[in-house]
């Protein structure tokens, strides 16, 4: 379940395309608060998954290792699934 949670995730970025504008839900940035620490980082993935690394560096600098660690993610965990699960069918 938590692969097809990361998958969703990644490809739904993958189809978002980020613009100039756009609705922030962080409560720091609510208040005003000039840095977040997780602001950005969803359309520095998009970014990333667009092929425009610059950008999604300028966004937040860790989308890219996110994209390597989400992607990681799904395939151990699709591994693992396959491993306990593949043996049924």
């Amino acid at each position: 379940m938590e692969a097809l949670v990361w998958f969703v995730g990644l490809t739904s970025l993958a189809i978002y395309y980020p613009s100039g504008e756009h609705v922030s839900l962080c409560p720091l940035y609510q208040l005003g608060v000039d840095f977040c620490p997780g602001c950005g980082l969803g359309r520095s993935i998009s970014y990333v998954l667009h092929g425009e690394i610059v950008p999604s560096l300028k966004t937040h600098p860790l989308g890219i290792f996110a994209v390597i660690v989400l992607s990681l993610r799904i395939i151990k965990l699709s591994k693992l699934y396959l491993q306990t699960h593949g043996k049924n069918y």
